[in-house]
């Protein structure tokens, strides 16, 4: 027997699966935060957009933390924990470089 890995990927899967992306809303949510960041950055400031973002992941991380296995698809990249201390470490970050950004 072949272990799933290592089998062959079917085409009609494969479109099934990204059919079944655009209805998934955990990249639906995710991309927006980072779409409505992007225009902060460009409508009002760089330091804006950059809370934005680190609210946005901020956010993420209290998500991954709080829901049950296997987690929202957009931030379920490896292991609970390692995805929630990621997630937020990269969120305290920005918040802190977006500190001491210069304004304008």
């Amino acid at each position: 027997m072949v272990p799933p890995q290592e089998q062959a990927l079917d085409p009609r899967t494969i479109a099934r699966a990204s059919l079944a992306a655009r209805r998934n809303r955990s990249l639906w949510c995710t991309t927006s935060g980072i779409v409505v960041a992007v225009a902060v950055s460009f409508l009002v400031s760089a330091v804006a957009g950059t809370y934005v973002l680190a609210l946005l992941l901020l956010v993420s991380a209290v998500v991954r933390g709080v829901r049950p296995a296997p987690g929202p698809v957009a931030v379920s990249v490896r292991s609970k924990p390692l995805d929630v201390v990621v997630l937020a470490v990269n969120g305290v970050v920005l918040a802190v470089l977006a500190s001491v950004l210069p304004p304008g």
